[in-house]
């Protein structure tokens, strides 16, 4: 099954479940196993086998095989990253309401865990359309660098953190 053949909505529908969004984020950094994401998140391997599968066929991750170990002998690991350009499936989807609803879920999650709250900001204003697409493309600049610069969990001087982006057009509604 695949995202092509079922309609737009597929792709929605593998976000649409807060473990999958946070194994989504994790494989922006680097590519892992099932048994590393299962470590990682704390679940069951046969749990994070099967939400990779699922998001590999929706077109989120890329399967990655290493090379089989020195000798031949046994399988290779097979890996997972994640595929920059399949956000832009959700760009021509419907129903994005699902992806709101599991995202503002794992928000929740993330902000339980928050030790240090860097910035928050919100505003619901009118702004010259010059303004608004500088702030569009800045805040492109800055997500695009995030995931550009994630690595691996607890390697190096790294830190866990967070980043959520919603800029959003409304309507006039008096």
């Amino acid at each position: 099954m695949s995202w092509e053949k079922d309609g737009d909505l597929v792709p929605l529908r593998a976000l649409a479940n807060p473990l999958r969004i946070r194994i989504v984020s994790l494989l922006t950094g680097t590519a892992m196993s099932a048994t590393e994401v299962a470590e990682e998140l704390g679940i069951a391997h046969a749990s994070a086998s099967y939400h990779l599968r699922q998001l590999a066929e929706a077109g989120f991750l890329q399967q990655v095989d290493e090379r089989p170990p020195p000798g031949g002998k046994g399988r290779p690991r097979r890996l997972y990253r994640y595929d920059p350009s399949s956000g832009a499936r959700l760009e021509r989807a419907d129903g994005r309401q699902l992806m709101h609803e599991a995202l503002t879920t794992d928000l929740a999650r993330r902000l339980a865990q928050t030790r240090l709250q860097r910035m928050s900001m919100d505003a619901e204003v009118w702004l010259d359309r010059a303004v608004w697409e500088e702030i569009v493309g800045l805040i492109e600049q800055a997500v695009a660098l995030a995931h550009d610069k994630a690595g691996p969990p607890r390697s190096g001087d790294r830190v866990k953190v967070s980043m959520t982006a919603f800029l959003l057009e409304l309507d006039d509604v008096r």
